[in-house]
């Protein structure tokens, strides 16, 4: 290897791309997608909604956004089936700047279950 190419680059750009590439090279690893997790079903979503949500988002009482968190319809307003990253009510539970519900988080295990369930495709059954 010819390594005059190199010569006019000082050490620390050189170190700087060693540690670039070893880092790239040793954080891929192969996850488990929310396809190959147990199927998550939409009652058990619904609970965690009720429990947490539909204080303030519920039938004539939508709250300022006029969502109704009763529903599976109503749900799925707020959500984009397949794509947690993508689901209003979702980032809003998980939003460290306004997160909701405002008088205290949704505990970790019961936000990670409505994000498999979207992931899956937020289905109904």
């Amino acid at each position: 290897m010819d390594l005059k190419r190199f010569e006019n680059l000082s050490l620390p750009v050189i170190a700087g791309i060693a540690i670039l590439f070893l880092l790239n090279s040793s954080c891929k690893h192969d996850g488990i997608t929310a396809d190959q997790m147990a199927p998550v079903a939409f009652a058990d979503v619904q609970q965690v909604y009720y429990g947490y949500c539909t204080s303030c988002h519920s039938g004539g009482n939508g709250g300022e956004s006029h969502l109704d968190f009763t529903t599976y319809e109503g749900i799925l307003r707020t959500v984009s089936p397949g794509n947690s990253s993508n689901s209003e009510s979702y980032q809003a539970m998980i939003n460290t700047f306004q997160i909701m519900p405002p008088n205290g988080a949704v505990p970790t295990n019961q936000r990670t279950l409505i994000r498999l369930w979207i992931d899956q495709g937020a289905k109904p059954e």
